[in-house]
């Protein structure tokens, strides 16, 4: 065999996985709308190698030639299905269709059962994604078979010809067509690996909490998402490599960090921790909470931390616990009243029949005058305390603590206020 006639086929074939490899970037294949076009740009450039091929024949011996015109075919047959590899077979049957000759139907058929089995192979695989080197094996096999069925349409003389041919065809599609499927796997892996790459940014990203993943060893952080940076204040090319122990305050007894892990946690299950203080790249000081998780990897450890602004519960955990304190204090205020309006009611009016009976302008009418005026106010701030809507106290002044401002927690808010 002609090894210079060889490099040159093999020069041919490589450079078709070169384009396969490029393509990816070109045609984006997993877009729906753009999958016609990248069928049909595969299958006319392999088909382009395949004529390529019969035209740049391998010397095996004294006048006696070889092709591997269904390499190519079967190739992006087995990865890209059966249209792609009709259509490269289709433009190999066209160049040989015009060159005629005596072995132009047996060529035209080999071609198509070639494409054919190629696609047999793709669907057994299930995928692009899911191409292996024992599908590439079979087929290879089949290839070889159809060659050797395709000979034989030519009767004696094909099986005579294919019996001078017959290894450096074997070695062609058993150990080359192989070889060329795994750079051709590898290819499909790298560009599914780049594919969930892109998908884990944009999911990390679009994620309400922020994630930043550390190296426990050293401390640097090695990746963040995109609330992380709002949050820290600073874009992620800062954040990558920065030391993660430096957005956690010191506490104030020690040198420890509040925030900061242990120097050596264990891996395991995640800790869960609230109202951790955080530090901004400003240096204002934010409570989070925090989970974090550390994950052994190839020799080594990551520290996986999921945190959020703690504001929002803080202030629901307030919310709720004034409800709480309102709903005691409507209880509390329904029972004085019931408790307290009974007896008062009577109090205001004996001191109403008293104050008939007492020559007007005396000492005791005015007495009489004052006890019904505290009994409205006392009638008054009972129905004050069934009127509240929100705790509001009194300052504290000298021994006299915090109390109750009645007043202030039954009237309206200013804004509901101004909107009424």
């Amino acid at each position: 065999m002609d090894h210079h006639h060889l490099l040159e086929a093999t020069g041919i074939v490589v450079s078709g996985v070169l384009f396969y490899s490029l393509a990816y970037g070109w045609f984006a294949p997993d877009d729906p709308r753009r999958r016609p076009l990248w069928i049909a740009g595969l299958g006319l450039v392999w088909g382009g190698l395949a004529v390529v091929l019969m035209i740049s024949r391998i010397q095996t011996s004294d006048g006696i030639y070889v092709d591997a015109r269904v390499i190519p075919v079967a190739l992006i047959g087995l990865f890209e299905g059966w249209w792609a590899g009709a259509i490269a077979a289709l433009a190999a049957v066209a160049y040989r269709v015009w060159l005629g000759g005596g072995g132009a139907a047996a060529g035209v058929v080999t071609l198509v059962a070639v494409a054919a089995a190629a696609g047999l192979a793709h669907r057994w695989a299930g995928g692009t994604a899911r191409v292996r080197i024992h599908h590439a094996f079979a087929l290879a096999v089949a290839t070889f078979l159809i060659t050797f069925g395709g000979f034989g349409l030519l009767g004696e003389r094909g099986r005579t010809m294919f019996a001078r041919v017959w290894p450096s065809y074997l070695s062609l599609t058993v150990i080359g067509l192989p070889t060329l499927a795994l750079l051709m796997t590898s290819i499909v892996e790298r560009q599914s690996l780049a594919r969930e790459r892109e998908r884990f940014r944009a999911i990390l990203d679009d994620a309400t909490d922020a994630v930043r993943i550390v190296d426990v060893d050293t401390h640097r952080i090695l990746d963040c998402n995109r609330a992380d940076c709002e949050l820290s204040g600073l874009g992620r090319e800062e954040m990558l490599g920065r030391d993660s122990r430096s957005s956690w305050p010191r506490a104030p007894a020690g040198g420890a960090l509040e925030g900061e892990p242990a120097a050596s946690p264990p891996a395991g299950g995640p800790a869960r921790a609230l109202g951790v203080p955080f530090r901004t790249a400003a240096g204002r000081v934010l409570a989070v909470d925090r989970t974090r998780r550390v994950v052994a990897y190839r020799g080594r450890r990551y520290e996986i931390l999921i945190y959020r602004d703690a504001a929002e519960r803080l202030a629901g955990e307030e919310a709720r616990r004034e409800a709480v304190s309102l709903r005691s204090m409507n209880l509390l205020a329904q029972a004085a009243a019931h408790e307290i309006n009974n007896p008062l009611a009577i109090i205001m009016g004996y001191t109403k029949m008293l104050e008939d009976r007492l020559p007007p302008g005396t000492e005791e009418s005015s007495w009489t005058r004052t006890c019904r005026s505290a009994a409205g106010r006392i009638r008054d701030a009972v129905a004050r305390l069934g009127r509240i809507v929100r705790i509001e106290s009194t300052h504290p002044t000298g021994d006299v603590p915090a109390i109750l401002d009645t007043e202030r927690s039954a009237a309206k808010p200013p804004d509901e206020a101004a909107r009424q």
